[in-house]
């Protein structure tokens, strides 16, 4: 079987284009910038004290999916397995659920390197996404049945369920907002040993690029996906906050926003550049920092 129409748009947030494939797939009328900023990802920032290319990958997800739902998705985790010592057994037994899943009808997606939407199955296993290209080493074009065998010399496999949930009753921004002060603030119950979320993420970045990681693809791929981010929560704050804020005052600061989250996602891509050389790298992670900061103040000023 497979899902008709059923795309994935080639974000470098993974999980966010596995998501805007679904809103898509059932129809829920959501821009990126939406997505992004309802569901709370515009606000990670996640940095292993390596710079490890597994950022954007590794972190608790808990909130992330509670917050899914005011967009009109319920996100459900189906099993996560290690494709290189499971049993034959325990992988039939998640292909099962996961199959089921689609002839239901939900949208599914796993997470390896990278998340991939599941565009259907056959015989042999299941038909995955490659929202770049074929030649990306990270998003196999399918999962054997039984081996994984494509997946077999990475992490584990999760795979997510994706189904239609009812309408938020409240401004579905509001709840985001508060994840985006709390994960700035606090954030010790989204993050994993070895890695650093918001204010923390910083650090971590700056304490790598001076251990020497800077150059590496690590310090690449984490700028580009959480300049992605602040890119979308720009765009957000630019074109539908004076709706979701239509004081004169908020919707100021709502347009000081726009422009703060726009220049830093543009420090952020800068910082991304292979051939800068590690002072550069670090100035640039240090003013994305205090700009970041001065952005979660204004956020916590709105809410307040």
């Amino acid at each position: 079987m497979q899902f008709a129409g059923l795309e994935q748009p080639p974000y470098d947030t993974s999980l966010m284009g596995v998501v805007k494939g679904a809103l898509d797939h059932y129809g829920l009328d959501h821009t990126a910038a939406e997505a992004f900023v309802v569901s709370g990802h515009a606000f990670v920032i996640n940095i292993h004290e390596e710079l490890c290319p597994s950022g954007p990958y590794v972190w608790n997800y808990e909130t992330f999916m509670r917050l899914v739902r005011n967009l009109g998705l319920d996100m459900e985790t189906l099993g996560t397995l290690l494709a290189a010592t499971s049993t034959a057994d325990e992988k039939a037994d998640l292909e099962g659920r996961v199959k089921c899943a689609m002839d239901e009808g939900a949208v599914c997606s796993l997470l390896n390197l990278d998340n991939q939407l599941l565009l259907g199955y056959d015989d042999e296993g299941f038909i995955a996404a490659q929202p770049w290209s074929a030649a990306v080493d990270s998003t196999p074009s399918r999962l054997t049945f039984g081996t994984w065998q494509e997946y077999a010399a990475g992490p584990p496999v999760t795979f997510f369920k994706f189904t239609e949930a009812p309408p938020p009753s409240k401004t579905p921004v509001h709840e985001a907002l508060d994840f985006a002060v709390e994960v700035w603030e606090n954030s010790d119950r989204y993050v994993e040993e070895h890695y650093g979320l918001g204010a923390a993420a910083y650090a971590n970045w700056l304490g790598a690029i001076d251990a020497g990681h800077g150059d590496e693809h690590g310090n690449w791929w984490n700028a580009v996906v959480w300049a992605e981010c602040r890119e979308r929560a720009g765009d957000y704050f630019q074109s539908v906050a004076a709706a979701e804020f239509p004081g004169a005052i908020d919707r100021q600061r709502a347009r000081l926003l726009a422009v703060d989250y726009r220049a830093l996602s543009r420090l952020l891509y800068r910082a991304s550049d292979k051939t800068a050389p590690a002072e550069q790298k670090h100035l640039l992670v240090t003013k994305a920092r205090d700009l970041e900061s001065r952005c979660v103040e204004r956020i916590a000023e709105l809410r307040a």
